[in-house]
C-alpha cells in the first residue's frame, strides 16, 4: 500500500500553516519585478523538509513577495506548489536579499516572485508503516466530512481512496470489496465504511502490527479533533471535544505500556511526546493545542526506520 495513507498528516501540519505574510505596509510608491530570482544578491536555499521527504513531495513552490527599498523582503507569501514545501519556501523568502531598485533616481519597493524547486535526493516510493493505516482509517470514521471539505481536501482525498481501492494488498483480498466501496462513499456512508473496514483489518495483524494498528487509531481519533483548532485559527467555529481528545491522548498512553519489546524506541519516544498532553491541566487551550500539533511531525522521521 503506498505511502497515500499519509493525506490526513499532510492536511494536519500544513493547514492554516501556508498563510504567512506580514502586515500590510503603508502606502509607497511599489512596481513589479516579475521573478525575482536572477535579482537576489543572496538567495539561501531553503531546507527540504523532513515531512516533504518523507511522502516524496516534489516540485516548485512560487512565493509571492515585496522588496522595500533597501532590498530587505518585508512580507512572503506561497502562493503555490506542494502545501508541505510551502512553508520553508516562505522562510527561506524572508531572508534573501536584493540590491536596492531605483526609478527616476529614487528607491521603491518591489514586488515579484521567487521560485523555489524542490527535488527529492532519492525520489523511490517509501511505504506507510502500520500505524499510519490504522491512523487514516479512524480518522476517516471519526471525522465529519464537512471538516475535510473545509479544509479543501475533498477531490484529492477521493483520488487517494480510488488509488488505494486499485492497490489492496493481495493479503487482503478479502477486504477488496470494502476497499471499492469506501472509495465510492461520501460523508456519513464513507464513516460508517472506513470504521467497517478498519474493523476488518484488524484481523490481518498480530504481535507489533496489531499494536501498531490500534494505537494508530487512537492517533486517528485525536486529530479529528486537533484540525478543528486548524479551522478555528483560519476563522471557523468548530468546537472541539476535549474529553475525546483526552481520551485518545490516554489511550496512546496505555498502548504504549504494551508496546512489544522488539518495537522501536524512536517510534515509543515520539508517541509519548504526544501522550504526555493527556495531563495537560487546559488541553484545548490554544497553545497547547499547537504544541500536541508540533509534536507530531517527528513521527515522520521514523518512516524510514520502519
Amino acid at each position: 500500500m503506498q505511502n497515500k495513507f499519509f493525506f490526513i498528516l499532510i492536511l494536519v501540519l500544513s493547514f492554516g500553516l501556508t498563510n504567512v505574510s506580514a502586515q500590510t505596509p503603508t502606502p509607497v510608491k511599489t512596481i513589479s519585478g516579475g521573478v525575482l530570482n536572477g535579482k537576489a544578491t543572496s538567495l539561501p536555499k531553503p531546507p527540504y523538509p523532513a515531512a516533504a521527504q518523507a511522502v516524496n513531495a516534489s516540485g516548485a513552490v512560487n512565493v509571492q513577495v515585496t522588496i522595500d527599498e533597501n532590498g530587505d523582503v518585508i512580507s512572503a507569501n506561497a502562493v503555490s506548489g506542494h502545501p508541505l514545501l510551502r512553508q520553508a519556501a516562505v522562510q527561506a523568502a524572508r531572508v534573501s536579499k536584493f540590491s536596492p531598485t531605483l526609478l527616476q533616481g529614487q528607491p521603491v519597493k518591489v514586488t515579484g516572485v521567487i521560485v523555489y524547486n524542490f527535488v527529492p535526493a532519492n525520489p523511490t516510493e517509501e511505504h506507510a508503516p502500520v500505524w499510519a493505516f490504522g491512523m487514516f482509517l479512524s480518522f476517516l470514521q471519526t471525522t465529519d466530512s464537512a471538516l475535510i471539505k473545509e479544509m479543501g481536501g475533498e477531490k484529492e482525498l477521493d483520488g487517494i481512496l480510488t488509488e488505494m481501492a486499485n492497490d489492496v494488498p493481495a493479503e487482503w483480498a478479502a477486504e477488496k470489496p470494502l476497499f471499492d466501496k469506501l472509495a465510492k462513499s461520501t460523508g456519513n456512508e464513507r464513516r460508517a465504511i472506513a470504521g467497517e473496514l478498519l474493523s476488518a483489518i484488524r484481523k490481518n495483524f498480530a504481535g507489533q502490527e496489531k499494536w501498531q494498528i490500534e494505537i494508530g487509531a487512537h492517533l486517528g481519533t485525536a486529530m479529528s479533533e486537533l484540525l478543528k483548532h486548524r479551522k478555528n485559527v483560519a476563522g471557523g467555529r468548530l468546537q472541539i471535544n476535549e474529553s475525546v481528545l483526552r481520551t485518545s491522548l490516554q489511550k496512546i498512553r496505555d498502548s504504549l505500556l504494551a508496546a512489544p519489546p522488539e518495537t522501536s524506541p524512536d517510534l515509543i519516544k515520539n508517541f509519548k511526546r504526544v501522550a504526555d498532553f493527556a495531563d495537560a491541566p487546559n488541553l484545548i487551550s490554544p497553545e497547547t493545542l499547537t504544541s500536541v500539533l508540533n509534536t507530531i511531525e517527528p513521527l515522520f522521521n521514523s518512516f524510514s526506520d520502519e
